[in-house]
Formats: structure tokens, sequence, C-alpha cells
């Protein structure tokens, strides 16, 4: 029960940093300037996610392959639609195109960072032996 519960903590934290992700890179994308030019943002910000994802990974859920469709999965179907509905609802119009924009152009720099950051974290992460 300790790990399903520990599992929903890491999905909603992943999809609070994907809100907040969303957010510094539609900050960053003023109307002047255009997505190609920030490329070096998404990947960085995307590496820097990485290492936050194997972190809590390494330290919350440890050595355990189930792991990884039960973070994917609830945060895919549940928390990443619900938080992305409240931030649209508290911007305005033009920064929510935006934040839409950027959610489907760096959804899969996202997918593979978070799957990356899970992965490696199980596999360099080492057993705990009961004893």
């Amino acid at each position: 029960m300790k790990l399903l519960v520990r599992t929903q903590i890491v999905a909603i934290l992943v999809a609070l940093f994907w809100v907040s992700y969303l957010t510094i890179l539609a900050f960053l994308d003023q109307p002047d300037r255009a997505l190609q030019y920030i490329n070096s943002f998404v990947f960085g910000f995307a590496i820097l996610l990485a290492i936050i994802y194997f972190l809590l990974t390494k330290y919350l859920l440890g050595r355990n392959w189930i792991v990884v469709p039960l973070v994917l999965i609830p945060y895919y179907l549940v928390y990443k639609p619900i938080l992305e509905k409240l931030l649209l609802s508290l911007i305005s119009k033009n920064y929510g195109m935006i934040i839409k924009f950027l959610a489907l152009s760096t959804g899969t720099t996202h997918l593979l960072a978070m799957i990356l950051g899970i992965v490696l974290a199980i596999l360099f992460t080492r057993p705990q032996f009961k004893s």
C-alpha cells in the first residue's frame, strides 16, 4: 500500500513539474520570438526534469519495475489533464494559446525525459534485501 501511495505522489509531482515546465517555456516564448529559437531551453529543461525524475524515483520508489505503469497511467489519465485545465483557467486567453501550443509541441520531449529518468533510476538503484 505504501508503494501505491508513493507512486501517486510521484505522479502528482510529475504533473506539477509539467505545468511549471509549460509556464516557464511560455514565459520565455515572447511574441517577438518563435519556439525554434528557444530549443535549447526546451531540451535544457527536459534534461533538468529527467534528473529530477531520476532522483524522485530513486529515493521515493526504489528498484521496482511496477512503478513505471503506476506512475505513467495515472499521470496521463488523471493528473495531467486536471492540472493543465486548471492552469488554462487561471491565465489569459492569449497566454493559454501559447501554453496549448507548447503542450502539443513539447509533450514528446517531456515524455521521453520522464521515461528516461524513471527507467534509469530503477536500473541504477541498488536492490534492497530484507533481512
